[in-house]
């Protein structure tokens, strides 16, 4: 998220927020606020660490974002770059690792393998290239002992017979827009899609942009964290 002259660096009336215990989060979003606008703030707090994988909490009347991981120097979403996530704001506490390794199917699929701070295997994602042109890539996530969770767009994924009749509009245009976005990598970026991330028939979570909501209890948060950082695109 970019702000210009509307956003504020934090002043010394308002530290910084604690940081929350990422093994407990239910719902994240990766910004650099920390505070929003609201009743007695006229424009919107950043973070101290910049780029964090946030909470979103109401404090009072406040609508703030608490820390609970670091995302390493670098663009959210753009490769090469965000591919460390830090346990602290100082970044010198790895809490995971994403490590790029060649599809197993090669092409244009990419294969991220996501380790813990002494290197040993979390699990891995993948990016899984669309079959056509009419529609947009899909996203595996593979984590030990678990089924694989596919991550597609939300409206192509649940079946028709469980969509109430008055969502049938959305689901429409929903499936509109993802053919008219022609899965483009490039050029005019699409808008941002709704996924829903399935495990057989299991709702693990899901997510719009950088707006992360986990159902699943036994999912491992620093997947998902991997999958914020790497973005839907």
């Amino acid at each position: 998220m970019v702000f210009g002259r509307n956003a504020a660096r934090r002043g010394d009336t308002e530290p910084g927020l604690p940081v929350a215990d990422w093994r407990d989060v239910r719902r994240f979003v990766v910004d650099i606020v920390e505070r929003e606008a609201g009743p007695g703030r006229k424009r919107p707090v950043l973070g101290p660490g910049g780029n964090a994988i946030r909470v979103p909490r109401r404090v009072g009347q406040d609508r703030v974002k608490q820390p609970c991981a670091f995302v390493g120097s670098g663009t959210v979403g753009v490769r090469d770059t965000g591919r460390v996530v830090y346990a602290d704001q100082e970044r010198q506490r790895v809490l995971c690792r994403l490590d790029e390794v060649p599809g197993e199917s090669g092409g244009d699929e990419r294969r991220y393998v996501v380790r813990d701070e002494a290197g040993r295997e979390i699990g891995t994602v993948r990016r899984v290239p669309p079959s056509n042109a009419l529609v947009r890539h899909t996203w595996r996530i593979e984590q030990p002992g678990r089924p694989e969770i596919v991550g597609r767009n939300k409206w192509v994924a649940v079946p028709r017979q469980e969509i109430p009749a008055r969502a049938l509009g959305t689901l429409l245009g929903g499936v509109l827009d993802s053919a008219l976005s022609f899965g483009a990598e490039g050029g005019d970026q699409p808008r941002e899609r709704t996924l829903l991330w399935l495990a057989d028939e299991e709702e693990v979570m899901q997510s719009t942009g950088p707006d992360f909501r986990i159902a699943a209890a036994w999912l491992d948060r620093r997947l998902a964290f991997a999958v914020a950082c790497l973005g839907d695109r």
